[in-house]
């Protein structure tokens, strides 16, 4: 939800510098939860291998 909030922000605003910071914003969030979730899928593999 919260990626699809930023890209309708980054629509409606006007200035292109606070586009780009929202855009970035979005970005990053979708690194963090891509990452994140690499991480529990880690956690599992060990956990089932010991």
């Amino acid at each position: 939800m919260t990626p699809k909030i930023f890209g309708i922000a980054a629509a409606l605003v006007r200035s292109r510098k606070y586009t780009l910071v929202l855009v970035g914003a979005q970005f990053a969030y979708l690194g963090y939860k891509y990452f994140r979730e690499k991480r529990k899928e880690s956690k599992k593999g060990t956990l089932k291998k010991a």
